[in-house]
């Protein structure tokens, strides 16, 4: 949800006391956790993508799955564009220690080994699904896609709708 912090302090026991302003929709469900341990997460507001920029991008990434010859599916149209327009980061994991890591990667790819200090690490690409993605990451993604369908001939929206869809996610 989105909230704002108001005030920081110390606490008696000098912990750290935070203040928060919630939508007032909540207060019944955090009265319940008043006086109870809790698992808390703050991390600063991104707007979410929209639905219907989701659904864009899928159609997208049918019709050009459609076009390939020979076709291909849409889940493999869908992680080369992630491949080429997603967002993407690379880390170095031990490498005794890579296998649970990958686990837990959806979209990744070997970027070759390395060795510092007599240990061996694995290098590992990965691409961030687009569900993850904030609007303007999205957007980005989007633009990527409908790129490559234009240049498959595929019919996409006009670059004034794109903007318009575009608008519609603020």
């Amino acid at each position: 949800m989105k909230g704002r912090i108001t005030n920081i302090g110390h606490g008696l026991e000098g912990d750290l006391t935070v203040t928060l302003s919630l939508p007032r929709q909540y207060t019944d469900d955090i009265k319940k956790l008043l006086d109870a341990d809790i698992d808390a997460e703050i991390k600063k507001w991104r707007e979410k993508r929209s639905l219907s920029a989701n659904a864009y991008a899928w159609v997208l990434i049918t019709k050009i799955a459609q076009c390939t010859r020979p076709p291909m599916s849409k889940e493999n149209v869908y992680k080369e564009m992630l491949k080429s327009y997603g967002q993407v980061g690379v880390i170095s994991v031990l490498t005794s220690k890579a296998e649970p890591v990958k686990r837990e990667l959806k979209y990744w790819e070997s970027a070759g080994t390395g060795t510092v200090d007599g240990k061996e690490f694995e290098h590992i690409r990965f691409w961030v699904g687009s569900s993850l993605y904030d609007k303007h990451e999205m957007a980005l993604f989007i633009d990527g896609i409908a790129s490559e369908a234009k240049d498959l001939g595929i019919e996409t929206l006009t670059p004034q709708e794109l903007e318009r869809m575009k608008g519609e996610w603020a």
